[in-house]
């Protein structure tokens, strides 16, 4: 009778944990193998008690924990199955405490439906044990009621706890939507403000879409800085100073964002302090006007050097025509006077027979002085250049221009062991590219003087002109240096061993000379930079080939010469420039040069890198074999390249 009882209760309890372990339950077979497995010993006393053991395996593995728990039951077994039951119930209930004692909900629905299950025993039975069952009751009963007094009381505690956690976040959230009103309202404020600067900034986007670098920019800036001071009051005046000129629109004030440099300088002005939008549109238009005049500064830079060797080379031939000394002298000092803006007086001194003998012309007639003092008699005595970009600074200074001329520079030079000074002065000073540009025409007109008469001598001379002229291009860019007269012995000998005709070898010795003439006409920032180039310094460097072209056809026997310059950079597998011709379309003359420039380019230290191996220059040359370079040329230049 006490069996069945315990073998009941086990059952209702069984149950009951089921019951309220309903969302966990899942028969995976890893559990259930595992609760079989568990179960198995208990076999060896009977088959009803293998059925409760693994029913109680199985809920254990349910609830979470390891089925092998129910192994501790294992030796109540042999002492009879009340004991055996009573030792199933207590192992999970353990098992059940230790998983579930944080979580009281659980534990008390476990309790509730056990509760419920055990009144529901009571009512069913025929022959219940009234004592045992009622005491469980009462026991169940007082239990559940501390345990759900404890529940509330945690519970009240969380929820006081959340409620703080909210308060305070909604406190935070009131902090934080308040800071957000005062964002918004300086937004709104601002708005128009913005909206006013946005106008102001698409009219200059208009305006710079106009801009044409040939015209002055001051006019076009002053129109900018008036809207802008319609649309910003505190805005008081520009001031733009350009080389020696400087202009103020507006007034000055005490508070001002400037940007300058050695030729250049902006000035605005303004009479409090800015906003943040404000000042960095104030700042924009300082950049852009100082991008503005830097930008029309090079552009006139570019055309006088444009302008410069044009007429250097239309006026070679002339020159070259010259059979007397003083049809010379006269051609060379207008020639010079001529070449350089605002120059009031060009002249020509020789040193012989220990008397200084300066020409000079004046009302249109050379004229024949001997100074005693002056920066002509300094420089044949020091045997150096002088330049005075102010001559009041030279006390010494020998004046026959009545105080016209401000500036003046002379060049050293010897012909045949006899001391000669050229001398240019001017009414204002003299940049360093008009300076070296006087320097290279002395030494062409040192080799005209000393070579008048002599054909054979004439032609050395006209070469050495033409390294003259690419010496033009390395005065602008020093890494250059000596890059023009390699390319051009490099060329000449890979011509030489393809077998090529004399005369052929002549151009080719012309043309590696001048290949690169047109660099006079780039921007010497570009040249010179250490750094990557930009998409447009790019574009503007691989111009020279067309500007080298153009500059040497002005010389009418030199039309093939030009023609030679011009495709020195294509590829012979096409994608080269300027007009991306390719294989048998591009001059022999230009492939031999692109070969040899290519080879000392690689060579020779330039701004971005030092200079490579000869090793990897070959390898270099060998990987673009039919791509970029001549097969044909580059086999045989090879072969030269690894013997020198």
């Amino acid at each position: 009778m006490a069996e069945s009882f315990f073998l009941k209760v086990t059952l209702f309890y069984l149950v009951s944990l089921y019951l309220s372990l309903m969302e966990r339950i899942s028969f995976k077979p890893r559990k259930f193998f595992r609760a079989l497995l568990t179960a198995a010993p208990y076999l060896l006393s009977g088959v009803s008690n293998f059925l409760i053991v693994f029913a109680s395996s199985f809920a254990i593995e349910t609830i979470g924990s390891n089925s092998f728990w129910i192994l501790v039951a294992l030796p109540f077994a042999w002492f009879g199955k009340i004991y055996l039951f009573i030792s199933l119930v207590l192992v999970i209930s353990v098992v059940f405490i230790i998983k579930y004692a944080s979580n009281l909900e659980r534990v008390l629905s476990f309790l509730d439906i056990l509760l419920i299950m055990l009144i529901l025993y009571l009512s069913l039975s025929k022959y219940p044990q009234i004592e045992i069952a009622l005491v469980s009751c009462v026991f169940l009963a007082i239990v559940t009621y501390f345990l759900r007094k404890r529940w509330k009381t945690s519970l009240k505690k969380d929820i006081q706890t959340k409620n703080e956690e909210l308060s305070a976040v909604n406190q935070e959230l009131i902090a934080l939507n308040q800071e957000l009103t005062a964002v918004n309202q300086e937004l709104e404020a601002s708005y128009e403000s913005l909206q006013i600067l946005s106008e102001q900034l698409n009219r200059t986007i208009e305006f710079m879409g106009k801009i044409d670098l040939k015209s002055d920019p001051f006019p076009f800036l002053e129109k900018i800085f008036r809207d802008t001071k319609k649309l910003l009051e505190p805005l008081a005046g520009l001031e733009l100073r350009r080389m020696d000129r400087r202009t103020l629109i507006g007034q000055k004030a005490e508070k001002f964002i400037h940007k300058s440099s050695k030729e250049i300088e902006v000035k605005l002005f303004f009479f409090r302090d800015l906003e943040r939008d404000e000042e960095n549109f104030l700042n924009s238009i300082v950049n852009f006007s100082f991008f503005l005049l830097n930008a029309h500064n090079s552009h006139l830079e570019v055309l006088r050097n444009n302008s410069t060797l044009s007429t250097i080379l239309s006026s070679l031939e002339e020159i070259l025509s010259v059979s007397n000394r003083t049809q010379l002298l006269e051609k060379v000092l207008r020639y010079l006077k001529d070449m350089f803006p605002k120059t009031v007086l060009s002249s020509l001194s020789i040193f012989e027979k220990e008397t200084v003998e300066t020409f000079f012309i004046r009302d249109g007639k050379l004229e024949r002085v001997s100074p005693k003092k002056g920066i002509v008699v300094k420089a044949l005595k020091e045997k150096r250049d002088l330049i005075l970009n102010d001559v009041s600074d030279f006390p010494e200074f020998y004046d026959v221009t009545n105080g016209r001329a401000k500036a003046a520079a002379a060049v050293f030079f010897e012909y045949e062991g006899i001391p000669v000074v050229i001398e240019i002065e001017r009414e204002t000073g003299f940049t360093e590219f008009e300076f070296s540009t006087l320097r290279m025409m002395a030494r062409i007109f040192a080799i005209f003087f000393s070579r008048l008469n002599l054909y054979r001598e004439l032609r050395k001379t006209f070469f050495q002109t033409i390294e003259a002229f690419s010496y033009a291009v390395e005065l602008k860019d020093p890494y250059t240096s000596g890059h023009s007269v390699r390319v051009s012995e490099h060329s000449q000998e890979i011509a030489r061993r393809m077998g090529l005709p004399k005369q052929t070898i002549e151009k080719i010795k012309i043309a590696a000379l001048l290949h690169d003439i047109g660099k006079i006409g780039i921007r010497g920032a570009i040249l010179n930079k250490t750094s990557k180039l930009t998409e447009e310094e790019y574009e503007e460097v691989k111009k020279h080939p067309e500007l080298g072209e153009r500059l040497i056809s002005k010389i009418e026997s030199f039309s093939d010469i030009a023609k030679i310059v011009r495709h020195h950079h294509e590829w012979y597998g096409g994608g080269g420039y300027p007009d991306n011709i390719s294989g048998e379309e591009i001059p022999i003359e230009s492939r031999i040069i692109a070969v040899a420039d290519a080879f000392d380019a690689m060579t020779s230290n330039r701004p971005y890198r030092k200079a490579m191996k000869k090793d990897v220059a070959i390898k270099i040359l060998e990987k673009n074999e039919g791509f970029q370079w001549d097969p044909k040329v580059l086999r045989v230049a090879l072969k030269y390249f690894k013997k020198i």
